[in-house]
């Protein structure tokens, strides 16, 4: 189905404009006035620019922009393939020519972390980490939280109702540090990624009952402050967004069904602002479209919402919802994508729809098919995606629909493809994928 951009777009869908008066409070040196002006403040640390260190990227905006991927390869054409021992739905991180992901054996309760060359498949190094294994939603499993990476060494997660973990390492594999965090209480088991924001790691560990955000010191594990949140049976998944406007203050964007999208000051875990905008469970992650926030709540029904922010420039505001994207249109699973001043939502059942990210006016919607956990990276002018069942679709990033190929791999996949160094990786269940790509 198509849908112009006009009015006869609000055919297609629901579109809702909401504004939030802004409560009379302190101004504070927020970065967010010369960050909705420029439209950008994604923090993008240097020697983080040209890897793929978490979950969808250097800035977790699934962009690989100086790459080229053909529309379409044969199985042969693959560079190499390696099986991973046990599974996981964890997405893969690359730092200077090496590939991190995690995977778990359920039957031997032991979780893996794993680190193979890039360019090569060869395995370098296998660290094993025995501990319980717990049951876990059918499309989750016990390693799907994905490895953060930077320039002193590796931070991995995972959890259960007895206790989460967290794990430093460096990158020839050697174990710095450790930390127990306590119990994590989510119906659908453990999923949440760490992020860093300088020589801070944030821990996300919103759950069904009270939980925190922990801000931890990423050189000697000691914990620099833990933010204490609500609970109402609904733990979210998402991954937190790093944003830093250069001089001004930085933030640390979260989204769960108790908070709404809210924003952390990451060296002193103050809340600097909230929308309580989100009526269920959240699983994709926050990301920045211009100057707006994006982010999504739902569940397995389809009765999903996205919601695009515009932040407040006031300390203990709200901000303003300009738009309001709802039921399945908006995505559950998958993360949004925001390219070129498009809004990309790949639906959980295969429908992609394209918005105008400023307007949520909608430019075209069309079904690709298939089930999606994964979520859409943009690798040069093409968006890549990659189905449950193993078939990658490729589009053209553009505001007409076009289909430029599909591949099969023949196996679940719920992980997000990562792109670094001229080399595309795709992790499925029990397998790992690599792929030789051009540079722009």
């Amino acid at each position: 189905m198509r849908c112009a951009q006009s009015s006869s777009a609000r055919c297609c869908i629901e579109f809702k404009t909401r504004g939030y008066a802004l409560m009379k409070m302190q101004p504070f040196s927020l970065f967010l006035t010369l960050w909705i002006t420029l439209g950008h403040s994604v923090a993008l640390h240097a020697d983080a620019r040209d890897q793929w260190p978490r979950f969808r990227g250097s800035d977790g905006a699934g962009y690989a922009s100086a790459e080229a991927l053909p529309s379409s390869w044969t199985n042969d054409e693959w560079t190499w393939q390696v099986d991973i021992p046990g599974i996981g739905h964890s997405s893969p991180s690359i730092w200077d020519g090496k590939v991190f992901l995690t995977s778990a054996d359920e039957e031997q309760k032991v979780r893996h972390l794993l680190c193979h060359e890039l360019r090569t498949g060869k395995l370098l190094w296998q660290q094993d980490f025995p501990g319980d294994i717990e049951r876990h939603h059918k499309q989750n499993s016990s390693a799907s939280a994905s490895v953060t990476v930077n320039s002193d060494g590796i931070y991995w997660l995972w959890g259960t109702s007895q206790n989460v973990r967290l794990e430093a390492l460096t990158h020839d594999g050697t174990r710095r540090w450790g930390l127990d965090l306590g119990p994590f209480i989510g119906h659908h088991g453990f999923g949440g990624s760490p992020v860093i924001w300088e020589d801070t790691l944030i821990v996300p560990l919103e759950q069904d009952t009270a939980g925190t955000v922990i801000g931890i010191d990423s050189k000697t594990g000691k914990k620099r402050w833990s933010l204490e949140r609500n609970g109402v049976e609904k733990a979210a998944y998402s991954t937190p967004l790093v944003l830093t406007g250069g001089e001004s203050s930085p933030q640390i964007i979260c989204t769960s069904n108790a908070h709404g999208i809210y924003a952390i000051d990451p060296r002193n875990g103050d809340v600097l602002w909230e929308n309580k905008c989100f009526p269920r469970r959240t699983v994709a992650s926050p990301i920045q479209a211009g100057g707006l926030l994006i982010g999504t709540c739902g569940n397995g029904g389809g009765d999903n919402l996205l919601v695009a922010l515009k932040p407040p420039t006031t300390r203990n505001s709200s901000g303003e919802i300009v738009y309001e994207i709802p039921r399945s249109t908006a995505p559950y699973v998958p993360t949004p994508l925001f390219s070129n001043g498009r809004l990309y939502l790949w639906g959980d059942k295969g429908v992609v729809t394209c918005l105008n990210a400023a307007s949520g006016a909608i430019l075209w919607k069309e079904r690709v098919g298939g089930n999606f956990s994964s979520s859409p990276i943009r690798i040069g002018d093409k968006i890549l995606n990659i189905s449950s069942d193993g078939e990658m679709v490729t589009l053209v990033d553009g505001e007409e629909f076009q289909i430029l190929g599909r591949r099969k791999v023949d196996e679940e996949c719920r992980a997000t493809p990562a792109v670094a160094e001229g080399f595309l990786i795709v992790r499925t269940k029990s397998r790992l994928f690599c792929l030789k790509i051009s540079k722009l």
